[in-house]
């Protein structure tokens, strides 16, 4: 069978969070009535595995605690739609590399739990369609994912909460990726299931060396180096008009599936121009915090050319070994992936200069400029 042919359906991620967690997400946020089914779905499925994940909490997870997380992670930051996935992806073929489920993102507390993860793993493959909606990415319970839904599923901080509850993205920005207003008892919390969600995801996939993708952490540099000084960071970025095309058809795409709240495409469109200044920004303004040698800033563009090349010199930069090893399933991962055609967009000359007004700082920073493929219409009535 196909998988990108397989059907399914997306559900919020709040099927494995806690209850302290629901209580928060859902009495303190409005939800529309159009999405009243799939609240009281997500809610049903949290009750049934309740016993799964408390049991998983109070017998499993306290093992963890005194377990080393021996080699310093890393780190790939990044916008979405900057190349993020595919990176990670294509270093997690190296075999010491460790990284977090599809599975382990949605049930963090039922992994170890044979039990509920047969019941609930067999649950998600019905129910995971083949590919991800809005760019085609493969979607498998096993497959890397990136951390973000898990490390709201007992304290409440999780910056993709926004999927549920757009409206809020700002709000959920600076609170959970600036942490603005987080009290100290909370905020240490969350590290401390940062930590051990990351140790879970080592012993699940039986690597040595932690590899997270989460965009959201491109903005919390200095937090991230309090929970690991020597932590090696490799930022990917892109030319900010494909990012901020990419990530309107993706976020567009995406939303429908998991939003449990109506939201305005206008007030969408101005929350995804605000989110990539803030992220960048936030970026820019901590990235000089990481040890000399821990950062490589990578080109989406030339990864696409040249990846082993590129794959080659994060080790070299960031001092990583085991490329030789890997190298090889490098090199069959690439050879599988089928070539890409970009497409043709054809915007607005009003669009076009908000985009670069917006975005300027950012181009002017990787010396980007208006892609070749983006044709200018001056005519509003030709679209």
């Amino acid at each position: 069978m196909n998988n990108s042919k397989k059907k399914g359906f997306l559900l919020p991620p709040a099927v494995g969070y806690s209850f302290r967690v629901l209580f928060f997400l859902f009495g303190s946020h409005r939800i529309s009535l159009k999405f009243l089914f799939r609240t009281i779905i997500t809610l049903l499925i949290n009750l049934i595995n309740y016993p799964f994940r408390l049991y998983e909490k109070l017998m499993i997870n306290r093992k963890f605690k005194s377990i080393d997380i021996e080699n310093d992670p890393v780190f790939i930051i990044g916008h979405w739609r900057s190349g993020t996935t595919h990176l990670h992806n294509l270093l997690c073929q190296d075999p010491q590399m460790g990284y977090a489920t599809t599975f382990q993102s949605v049930f963090p507390d039922t992994l170890f739990n044979k039990v509920g993860r047969f019941v609930f793993e067999g649950f998600a493959k019905i129910l995971i369609p083949g590919t991800r909606k809005g760019d085609n990415v493969s979607l498998g319970t096993e497959l890397p994912q990136e951390e973000e839904f898990a490390l709201g599923d007992k304290t409440p901080i999780s910056f993709y909460y926004f999927w549920m509850f757009p409206r809020y993205i700002k709000r959920f920005y600076d609170a959970f990726i600036r942490f603005n207003g987080i009290e100290l008892k909370v905020y240490e919390s969350w590290k401390e299931d940062y930590l051990l969600f990351i140790k879970k995801a080592l012993k699940n996939t039986n690597k040595k060396r932690y590899l997270s993708k989460n965009p959201p952490n491109t903005g919390r540099i200095k937090v991230i180096l309090e929970m690991f000084p020597n932590a090696r960071f490799i930022h990917i970025h892109r030319n900010p008009v494909e990012v901020y095309l990419s990530t309107k058809h993706f976020f567009t795409k995406m939303m429908p599936h998991l939003q449990l709240q109506r939201i305005d495409k206008k007030v969408l469109d101005e929350a995804i121009f605000q989110l990539y200044k803030d992220l960048m920004q936030d970026y820019l303004n901590q990235k000089d915090l990481i040890p000399k040698g821990n950062l490589i800033e990578v080109r989406f563009d030339d990864l696409e050319v040249e990846p082993l090349t590129i794959v080659r010199s994060i080790y070299e930069e960031l001092k990583l070994p085991g490329y030789l090893l890997a190298e090889p399933r490098f090199r069959d991962y690439v050879n599988k992936m089928k070539s890409y055609k970009k497409n043709t967009h054809v915007l607005t000359a009003e669009l076009i200069d908000k985009i670069l007004k917006e975005y300027r700082f950012a181009m002017n920073q990787w010396d980007y400029k208006l892609p070749s493929h983006i044709e200018i219409l001056k005519d509003v009535k030709q679209l």
